[in-house]
């Protein structure tokens, strides 16, 4: 049996904001019911420990989030949760109450982006009093994420000395010692930092054949609607390997499909077109 270090179960791929970052879906807008969210967690619990809320859309803005997180529990899930933070104060309770949750990751470049739009008034102050409170009273990680600020733009500046301040860090967040590619704000609590990439499309030119990626390695994706993809990038459910609520998934993750995308990544070149127009496979690059 094939097992994955995390799955991404796509509670809803509707999002309250919009943000030049992410082309959106062109799959009609839904959201899994908790029953329907219950049986994918039930046929996917042999394959992983870890499920990350999150393909597209914003997870808290489902209609019935603390249930969802309910269900996560009941199933003894891991839980990653990748939001903008809007909503945080409506499910604070829910989040800081669940068992389940190990994660919550924190988009917040959407200020940069959406500096005019209306994002709430203490956005980002809502934001870091909430993950203060997280990590004095839980065990849950937090995380800040920054994707498209970059260096000398002065809303970027403005965030990150807004944060700074709050964690009371010494100096620029800048000269702090990174891990990897982010700071430790404080115990459990970082800041991340990622380069734009270019999302991949079949309509878009091809990055060559040649590359590595963890789709169907180390994690596949399960979208609202219960397509199976190899990989948290396809946004549009291109390269469905099956529907979880119509076939069984050890036969979907072990398809023929499946199998020749592993194999060919296991060999250095991606067997799907829109793989082949995907350059964040050159981070996982061997070579």
């Amino acid at each position: 049996m094939r097992r994955f270090k995390k799955i991404y179960v796509e509670i809803t791929n509707a999002c309250n904001l919009s943000c030049e970052i992410c082309p959106g879906t062109s799959r009609k807008k839904s959201s899994m019911s908790p029953e329907a969210f219950d049986e994918v967690l039930g046929k996917i619990r042999p394959f992983s420990d870890y499920i990350y809320l999150h393909v597209m859309g914003e997870p808290l803005l489902h209609p019935q989030f603390p249930e969802i997180l309910g269900i996560c529990g009941k199933h003894g899930f891991k839980v990653n949760i990748a939001t903008n933070g809007v909503f945080i104060g409506k499910h604070k309770d829910a989040i800081l109450g669940a068992a389940a949750v190990r994660q919550v990751n924190f988009s917040i470049h959407c200020m940069e982006i959406q500096r005019e739009s209306a994002l709430p008034e203490n956005y980002l102050r809502d934001i870091l009093a909430f993950i203060d409170e997280g990590r004095r009273k839980t065990g849950i990680y937090f995380a800040l994420r920054i994707w498209t600020m970059k260096p000398g733009m002065k809303a970027s500046e403005a965030i990150l000395e807004e944060i700074r301040a709050f964690f009371g860090l010494p100096g620029k967040i800048e000269d702090l010692e990174r891990k990897g590619k982010g700071v430790q704000l404080a115990p459990k609590v970082f800041l991340n930092f990622a380069e734009e990439f270019k999302w991949p499309s079949v309509d878009s030119e091809t990055a060559g054949e040649k590359g590595f990626c963890l789709g169907m390695r180390d994690q596949c994706a399960i979208l609202a609607d219960g397509t199976v993809v190899p990989c948290c990038l396809d946004k549009d459910g291109v390269m469905s390997l099956g529907n979880i609520f119509r076939e069984d998934f050890s036969a979907i993750v072990g398809g023929e499909r499946a199998d020749r995308i592993l194999k060919g990544f296991s060999e250095g070149h991606a067997v799907e077109k829109l793989c082949r127009s995907c350059e964040f496979r050159s981070r996982f690059d061997r070579e």
